[in-house]
């Protein structure tokens, strides 16, 4: 999209709201008076359409490691807050990339009478929140991290013995995309490739690392039965500053495929010291480090690297509350912050989303009442459609995911290119993945 077409399509935040408030789509102002009838196509319950008075807390990283995650949220924030501050106050605070950090916010949150908490980013973040909220009896709506890693981390529990996975708390609500769809696009990606079956793990020993190098629902069983070879270094600090035995291994076993979640420093790291090794593999797919622009384009090597795709301005879905398209959120956001959007802009948005639906749905912000909407919510969001009632687990829903690589942008530096779309065929692709030169 370039900035004749953003401007065509775009408005300023500002600019936008006052925009949907003149077609009816409804505001703080007009929430309160009761001018908002639209009740959203949520599943489940009557609510008059009017928003009830609620706190709202707000818990996502935006220092530390992790600060990438919450780059889109201060616009997120002040939109909601313009548009249902006569309804709603949201009280935000920052985790500081840290799990215990995160669990002390939510404690505080729940002792200064949120009735609604809502969370995002890893499960480092998520599960220390969820976690609080379930203990406090609080409604908490979780998002960006695989579902495995967060149920398991609340109480959940997996594995050949487990026929059928219970509810792992009353009071959470968790929509994104597991485990199992992360590695069927990385696998889908590779094989484009065209390169050995050889993949180099880079797991670490943190709650997403322990999961996705899970001997049952981790890469390793999936990788070997589709018949890549995985060399496994084992488990290592997020504070490592020596990569070197990870990447003799790498190379004496011939990977040409490096794959793994780490955040962005800790892969800035990694491909320095592999770049001054003289290890270079053709292809380098990395959850969680690879998500950002900013991050990306400060990387030694950036151009080529690929990564999982849980949203873009040309994911075809609509806001429920706004009527923004993908495109037009990702327009606004850009106009608004002058930087790239990033991919946790649609699922910061949609958080609100569930929950303006469900306080609207509730009539009220006693607990039960929202708890009760929450699990009735089946809704038409901008990353896509929510039905906590669809599972894979009691509480769940999942959204699709694609998979792409880092392309020399027309707009921007480097820009997402979609390789893989199984999960989402009205998403169109850009070609097959090339090997990094």
């Amino acid at each position: 999209m370039n900035g004749q077409q953003r401007r065509r399509l775009g408005l300023s935040r500002r600019g936008f709201l006052q925009g949907a408030a003149a077609a009816g789509v409804g505001g703080g102002l007009l929430a309160a008076c009761g001018g908002d009838d639209d009740d959203s196509a949520g599943g489940g319950g009557g609510g008059n359409g009017e928003i009830p008075e609620a706190r709202i807390g707000y818990v996502t990283p935006r220092t530390g490691p992790l600060a990438p995650f919450g780059e889109a949220d201060a616009f997120v924030l002040a939109a909601m807050a313009e548009r249902y501050g006569d309804s709603i106050e949201i009280v935000d605070r920052d985790s500081e990339s840290d799990a215990g950090r995160a669990g002390e916010v939510a404690q505080e949150l729940i002792s200064d009478g949120i009735d609604l908490m809502l969370v995002s980013s890893t499960p480092d973040t998520t599960v220390p929140v969820a976690s609080a909220c379930d203990l406090g009896e609080v409604p908490c709506i979780s998002t960006v991290a695989p579902w495995q890693p967060h149920y398991l981390g609340t109480g959940g529990a997996l594995g050949p013995d487990v026929e059928e996975p219970e509810q792992a708390s009353a009071y959470n609500w968790h929509f994104f995309w597991g485990l199992e769809d992360v590695i069927e696009n990385f696998i889908a990606l590779w094989e484009q490739a065209g390169v050995a079956k050889v993949v180099g793990g880079l797991w670490p020993n943190d709650p997403d690392g322990n999961a996705w190098s899970d001997e049952n629902v981790g890469f390793p069983p999936a990788l070997e039965a589709a018949g890549f070879t995985v060399v496994d270094p084992g488990r290592f600090p997020l504070d490592t500053q020596d990569f070197t035995s990870q990447i003799d291994q790498f190379r004496a076993a011939g990977v040409e495929i490096v794959s793994g979640v780490v955040p962005p420093p800790t892969f800035a790291n990694f491909q320095s010291q592999a770049l001054q090794q003289g290890f270079s593999p053709p292809v380098v797919t990395v959850a969680k480090a690879l998500l950002f622009p900013s991050a990306v384009e400060s990387f030694p090597e950036g151009e080529g690297l690929s990564t999982e795709i849980w949203w873009t301005e040309r994911h075809p879905f609509t806001s429920s509350l706004t009527g923004q398209t993908a495109a037009e959120l990702a327009t606004a956001f850009a106009e608004d912050s002058g930087a790239q959007p990033t991919q946790p802009l649609g699922f910061a948005h949609a958080l609100f989303e569930i929950a303006i639906d469900a306080l609207k749905r509730a009539g009220s912000a006693d607990v039960d009442a929202v708890s009760e909407a929450l699990g009735a919510t089946n809704l038409a969001t901008v990353v896509g459609p929510i039905d906590f009632s669809s599972g894979p687990v009691p509480n769940y829903s999942k959204t699709p995911l694609v998979a792409g690589q880092w392309v020399a942008g027309q707009e921007y530096p480097l820009e997402l290119g979609i390789n893989v779309n199984e999960q989402l065929p009205d998403l169109p692709v850009d070609g097959p993945i090339q090997p990094m030169a």
